[in-house]
């Protein structure tokens, strides 16, 4: 039996990369809102928090996570976000919402509790050693799935089928080889198209379909899912 839907082979593509991809975070160059934790150390302290670089496989290693007072989240994470709301940062904690006009602040809640936060955040720490990053993403030829005879070509045709997003990733990106399959947290699967060369040589970064219409974690690219 020969299955021609690519959603369903995408789908058994991800169950086959799933357990294999590390975890790393990356956030939009432009697009993105600095939230200053008001108790986070300051980057010359160079404090570092470790976190095993797949949730359910600790035998795939862990890595370094920077911290520091000046962290960088998504725009579209923080829409409508209020003074004493409960936000998490992924793999670092809870941190308590104390100021939203006129600059984002919060304080870090080191025993905070992660099941009452409605909002579970990608971030970045606002350091130097961050590793530039750009995303390509591809979509389909045509926008119709089967095409008749009755159709014309000219009319299903994709008006535009590639797309590039710059992101600040964390400095472990840096260090990926050629091929590499890792997923970005509530993005998606990339595969590493060419290595980080140096700050004017970002990361390369394929997406890989997962099948789904929609992205994992809420944050969608500039084109269409899939």
């Amino acid at each position: 039996v020969v299955n021609m839907v690519w959603h369903t082979f995408w789908a058994s593509n991800k169950k086959e990369i799933d357990g294999k991809a590390k975890r790393y975070m990356a956030i939009d160059k432009e697009k993105h809102t600095n939230l200053i934790v008001t108790n986070g150390p300051k980057e010359s302290e160079f404090a570092f928090k470790e976190t095993t670089f797949h949730p359910k496989d600790p035998s795939l290693g862990s890595r370094v996570m920077r911290l520091s007072d000046s962290v960088l989240l998504e725009d579209v994470d923080v829409e409508g976000i209020e003074v004493g709301e409960d936000i998490v940062l992924l793999r670092w904690g809870v941190v308590k919402i104390t100021k939203v006009d006129g600059g984002l602040e919060g304080e870090y809640i080191p025993d905070g509790d992660f099941k009452t936060a409605k909002r579970k955040l990608s971030w970045i720490a606002e350091v130097k050693n961050n590793c530039p990053v750009v995303l390509h993403e591809y979509d389909h030829l045509v926008t119709k799935a089967k095409l008749e005879e009755e159709d014309n070509f000219q009319d299903h045709v994709t008006p535009t089928t590639m797309a590039t997003t710059e992101v600040i990733g964390d400095a472990g990106l840096a260090n990926l080889g050629e091929h590499d399959i890792i997923q970005l947290e509530r993005r998606g699967f990339y595969r590493v198209d060419k290595p980080y060369r140096g700050k004017d040589s970002p990361l390369q970064l394929i997406m890989v379909p997962d099948g789904k219409a929609k992205t994992m974690g809420g944050l969608q690219g500039k084109l269409a899912h899939h």
